[in-house]
């Protein structure tokens, strides 16, 4: 991937576009989610290729791109600035809500890791040296966590599913 930045990199410098090279000159790391990477993926789309072919892509063509990405880079750094903003105010919006608003999260991810830890781990280990204890079950393991997994990530979502399922049912049972 590296290689790639150079290149682009150094295109960018031939035909003049001093923001696309200044991003991708700055970039260290992974590119996926990073301004960089938006960039890299607007000079593929322009080209029509996925990013990873880019180095074989027609000089001129690439050069005719990133002229057209340098011109665009303003609104692609906004975007980017937009998702940040709101990635910031998420993460404020969930801390705001106080301790104990917020305890049942981290609470049942922990509870979840013992358990999952206990179950195929601490569990078995412990019987090994004669302590009787009861195992736990792991499809009602695998059910808590569903349960856990579908109200922090996707309740709305779960929520949205049942609502339309409900229309989708209300819908049916009026047609002749």
């Amino acid at each position: 991937m590296s290689l790639l930045i150079g290149t682009l990199t150094g295109i960018a410098a031939k035909v003049g576009a001093p923001v696309v090279k200044s991003i991708l000159g700055k970039h260290v790391g992974g590119l996926p989610g990073t301004l960089a990477g938006t960039v890299i993926d607007h000079i593929a789309e322009r080209v029509g290729v996925d990013p990873e072919k880019l180095p074989e892509v027609d000089p001129q063509e690439l050069d005719n791109a990133v002229r057209d990405v340098e011109a665009a880079t303003p609104d692609l750094i906004q975007l980017y600035q937009r998702g940040v903003v709101g990635q910031f105010a998420l993460l404020q919006a969930e801390t705001a809500e106080g301790f104990w608003a917020s305890a049942w999260r981290w609470g049942w991810m922990y509870l979840l890791a013992f358990l999952w830890l206990y179950a195929f781990l601490l569990g078995p280990l412990v019987r090994a040296f004669g302590i009787a204890l009861e195992p736990i079950d792991a499809p009602t393991l695998m059910t808590l966590t569903g349960w856990f997994i579908s109200l922090y990530m996707g309740g709305h979502t779960v929520k949205e599913i049942g609502r339309q399922t409900v229309e989708a049912v209300k819908t049916w049972k009026k047609s002749p």
